[in-house]
């Protein structure tokens, strides 16, 4: 097993008992290490390979189930990949890691012909490679870059087309397999088809297997450029957890015990941020705690983020918190078959219909008399660009509140804390990227350029309280003005 050292021990291993096929990488090796047949035994052993993974393929499709095969595009990619490897010394995955933006695993998997990698991801590889190879006196050539690249596009073409074939070929197979327009796309976001609110899993890997929560560890299930697929309650952080209402803490310290650093809004905390922004719905699944079923956890919905902010924590380091509040159980996905007669998509399909898609509510636009009074003193005109928009009845603005009615703002809903604003700085003061200092100038955040002075009038002062309140809610230190 000693002489295997360019194949992991799971694989040898597994490669023995029969439990797995080894990739190409690992059967090269181990036939490299026990043989001395040189070549022609590599071909011999290759094409053993080739022959049970086409079976395997065979007996699977004969069950009813399609798979898709190695095109020899990705082959030629592979030995393309190994030999541009083995050009600089074959490296350990780990040293060239510390050199990419890709994990040692990630780059097994390409060495060992498991997955292909993105246009961009090859590139990442080449830098790590190229930054290795620095002090080499054989630098890494550009045409075996290019070759590489060029390798890499058909065999990504061939695995599309791979794909489709197989597809295709699901439809010809006993029961057939439904078509993407009768079974809904999952995207990761919402509710997971089958699943519904109360279900129990047992463990975390449970919950990951099922697509509710796909992370094992972390609690935050998402990506800050697109948003927070689900959340876990699991007790390890100051969460203020109301039923329908959470106010969630977010994810960054070391030790749940007491907070080392302050939180940052990065990574989870970002997705949950961009949640809030674009309205999609959040999963919630809590830790139970005792009873029968203590340890175990419980999914109890689809949550929508209403509001954001940061908060000094109770050790002295700041937090992120977000307003977690629960959907009508109309919006949980908990909606009612259809009747065997004709579907909804059925129906369309025989009109010629286009599909119509699902849109959800970002914010609301509360219309109360002190929000009516503020917008009259301004003629609706907006405080910080001085645009007024003339709507088919008259001017048109939208009453922002400076500090949030909700609880834990606990905002008044007064004059003084009401500002008359165009729907787009409405946006951008929600979301924080709005910035109104004491001297009421107004900074935009994202390029830190000055917009002007908000303006007041004798009879609408903004009470400075307020506005300092909105810019620590979004992360800012305490009397500090934010300079443009």
């Amino acid at each position: 097993m000693d002489d295997t050292r360019g194949a992991s021990r799971t694989a040898v291993y597994a490669a023995l008992n029969g439990t797995r096929l080894p990739s190409i990488q690992t059967l090269d090796t181990m036939v490299e290490a026990w043989t001395d047949g040189g070549a022609p035994e590599l071909q011999r052993w290759r094409e053993r390979r080739r022959v049970t993974e086409e079976s395997l393929a065979e007996a699977t499709r004969l069950k009813g189930v399609a798979t898709a095969r190695r095109t020899p595009e990705e082959e030629d990619f592979h030995e393309q990949l190994c030999a541009m490897w083995q050009e600089c010394g074959s490296p350990s995955t780990g040293r060239v890691a510390r050199h990419c933006g890709l994990s040692a695993r990630s780059l097994d998997s390409y060495l060992g012909g498991r997955t292909l990698p993105t246009a961009a991801r090859l590139r990442e590889l080449i830098n790590g490679l190229s930054v290795v190879q620095r002090d080499s006196e054989v630098p890494l050539s550009s045409q075996r870059k290019a070759l590489v690249g060029e390798a890499l596009f058909r065999a990504r073409t061939a695995h599309k087309e791979e794909r489709s074939r197989v597809r295709q070929l699901a439809k010809a197979l006993p029961g057939g397999q439904p078509t993407d327009s009768d079974t809904p796309h999952f995207d990761g976001f919402g509710a997971v088809p089958g699943v519904r609110p109360g279900q129990r899993f047992a463990t975390r890997r449970a919950l990951a297997q099922t697509g509710v929560h796909r992370q094992s560890i972390a609690g935050i299930a998402g990506r800050g450029d697109r948003g927070a697929e689900s959340v876990v309650l699991a007790g390890t952080h100051a969460d203020d957890d109301h039923g329908d209402v959470i106010i969630y803490t977010g994810e960054g310290s070391v030790d749940p015990r007491r907070q080392t650093h302050d939180q940052q809004l990065t990574r989870g905390n970002a997705a949950l941020a961009a949640s809030a922004a674009t309205g999609l719905p959040v999963r919630v699944t809590r830790r139970i705690a005792t009873g029968p079923h203590a340890g175990s956890y419980r999914y109890d919905g689809l949550y929508r983020v209403e509001d954001y902010w940061s908060e000094q924590g109770p050790h002295g380091h700041r937090v992120w918190r977000f307003r977690l509040v629960q959907l009508p159980a109309v919006e949980q996905g908990e909606v009612a078959q259809p009747t065997p007669a004709l579907t909804a998509g059925t129906q369309m399909r025989e009109r010629g219909d286009r599909p119509r898609s699902v849109s959800s509510v970002q914010r609301v636009v509360r219309s109360t008399a002190t929000a009516n009074l503020v917008k009259r003193m301004h003629d609706y005109t907006c405080q910080v660009c001085g645009i007024r928009l003339q709507g088919a009845t008259g001017g048109y603005a939208e009453a922002a509140h400076i500090r949030p009615l909700e609880p834990p703002h606990d905002g008044p809903d007064a004059v003084e804390n009401v500002l008359c604003l165009c729907p787009n700085h409405h946006v951008l003061l929600d979301q924080g990227m709005l910035i109104i200092n004491d001297d009421l100038t107004v900074v935009n955040r994202a390029d830190s350029t000055l917009l002007g002075r908000l303006h007041e009038t004798a009879e609408h002062r903004v009470d400075r309280r307020h506005l300092a309140h909105h810019r620590v809610h979004h992360g800012l230190p305490t009397d500090v003005t934010y300079q443009a």
